[in-house]
């Protein structure tokens, strides 16, 4: 008989393969990185990677979920302690303003995360996926914060939630993208002057 593998051995050895990824996509890029090299880096045999999944791009999704589940639960349980809509939406600026994007390991994973975004529009079925993480974490993350500004009388009621919210990620994403590209980009100053001009769109 085979042995008998515990729920928390798995979770730890899928859990190995995914810091495993992390650091080979972060040194070589997702497109470049191979499972070859997650194999070597992560000590797990190729066969038993796939026992665990399909693909290079099912370990990035697993990757993407993971973080972003868990940086969403932080920020939602951060801004719980604010009282007001704005109180939350400034801080959801600095928290994005605070970070170096041009910090050497943030900088990898950015250009890394960005690869594979641009490699999903090639793929619709994981296309949709990401569409759908943007929906249910991003986009519902500022129209939420709207919508109770709405409801206090904070922010202006004739706003569309979702094109601001949209308008809010653009710029981010695209800010970020610049500094990829530009070591000059002035990231810091650029998200603090359109935070300036969100607010006062969206204040009374």
């Amino acid at each position: 008989m085979p042995p008998i593998v515990s729920d928390e051995y798995k979770q730890k050895r899928k859990q190995q393969i995914l810091d495993s990824a992390l650091i080979c996509f972060a040194r070589k890029g997702f497109q470049a990185a191979t499972i070859d090299e997650i194999v070597k880096h992560s000590g797990i045999s190729k066969g038993a990677i796939y026992n665990y999944f399909k693909s290079k791009d099912e370990i990035y999704l697993a990757l993407m979920t993971e973080q972003t589940e868990t940086n969403n639960a932080r920020i939602l349980n951060e801004i719980g302690e604010f009282q007001t809509a704005s109180e939350k939406l400034n801080y959801v600026f600095e928290l994005y303003k605070g970070m170096d994007p041009y910090e050497k390991d943030r900088k990898k994973i950015i250009v890394v995360h960005y690869e594979f975004t641009l490699h999903s529009s090639r793929d619709e079925e994981i296309n949709k996926i990401l569409k759908v993480r943007g929906s249910k974490f991003f986009l519902k993350l500022i129209m939420d914060i709207i919508k109770e500004g709405q409801s206090s009388g904070e922010f202006r009621a004739d706003i569309d939630l979702l094109v601001v919210a949209n308008m809010f990620w653009t710029v981010i994403d695209g800010a970020m993208i610049h500094t990829i590209v530009n070591d000059e980009f002035p990231y810091e100053k650029v998200i603090e002057n359109y935070q300036r001009m969100i607010m006062s769109f969206l204040e009374k």
